[in-house]
């Protein structure tokens, strides 16, 4: 027998042996915990995702209509889009019996929003003052009169770019100083007198009646509740005109007169909203993601 084929001894220590038990004892242990005999079963929903919705609103402000004056103004059009604000309308030669018909377009995407609209920053000035307004008003005190004679009323209804004023249709109610009863679907009539009265029932507004109307205006279905915009019904758009007309028995006493407005639209969600525009809570402050520091 050759020293190859003899049988090989080994020299085992005590400290070797009980390493090698201990060994052998982990790896049983490890072997137990993953063949357990008991009943099992995972289920796994995977790549759950929740992200918050949108709800965008862009405004589109077009001059529709107007007399002859302002005739090359017609089709000019304004979109407010952003939080910036966006210059309006300029007028600075208006005299009595120019008008113009100025049409919204109310635009809210993504989600059904309730819109409301208001006036800002309402102001009057007596402007120049030349002897024929101080004879209009009987004295040199410059009075500021031109929000008390613009009229300045709300239409639901206008057929569009080269139509004429008389083809307004359907007053909103919130601008009869009557009576919230009056039926007001019939077409524009021209009012009988500087106050705006049409007939006993109906009156357009001034510039100062308008200004206190719009104080917070929710836009409102016929049946006077809040209208969502962009449901399946109104598909997104909702859409008014604005018209804004100086009668020509004003005369002389609004002379170098001025006023200035700012034209303010807001949209809250309709969902789980009970209380448009009417809920005060505070706009949490996001809180900034940590910058990792130390070695990457």
């Amino acid at each position: 027998m050759t020293d190859d084929n003899k049988p090989t001894t080994y020299s085992l220590s005590r400290r070797k042996t009980l390493a090698g038990l201990g060994a052998i004892g982990l790896a049983s242990a490890g072997a137990g915990l993953g063949t357990s005999a008991f009943f099992s079963d995972t289920e796994t929903f995977e790549n759950n995702t929740l992200t918050a919705g949108t709800l965008d609103m862009n405004v589109t402000a077009t001059i529709e209509a107007a007399s002859e004056y302002f005739e090359d103004a017609v089709g000019m059009s304004l979109t407010a889009d952003d939080s910036e604000a966006v210059a309006g309308l300029v007028v600075d030669d208006i005299k009595p019996g120019d008008w113009a018909v100025i049409c919204f377009d109310i635009e809210v995407g993504d989600n059904p929003g309730y819109v409301m609209v208001s006036t800002e920053n309402f102001s009057e000035d007596g402007g120049e003052n030349p002897e024929p307004e101080q004879e209009a008003e009987g004295d040199t005190d410059n009075d500021a009169d031109l929000g008390e004679f613009l009229l300045t009323t709300v239409w639901q209804n206008f057929p569009g770019s080269g139509s004429s004023k008389g083809d307004l249709a359907n007053l909103d109610p919130v601008f009869n100083n009557s009576s919230s009863d009056v039926e007001l679907s019939g077409g524009y009539q021209p009012p009988t007198d500087l106050d705006g009265v049409v007939d006993g029932d109906v009156h357009y507004t001034t510039a100062r009646e308008a200004n206190d109307a719009l104080e917070n205006y929710i836009i409102k279905d016929t049946n006077g509740d809040p209208l969502p915009v962009n449901d399946t019904e109104s598909e997104g758009v909702y859409s008014f005109c604005l018209l804004l007309e100086l009668p020509f028995e004003v005369g002389n006493v609004i002379q170098g007169d001025s006023l200035g407005f700012d034209l303010v639209f807001e949209t809250e969600q309709v969902r789980n909203n009970d209380d448009p525009f009417n809920n005060s809570v505070s706009t949490p402050t996001p809180t900034p993601t940590p910058t990792p520091t130390g070695p990457q």
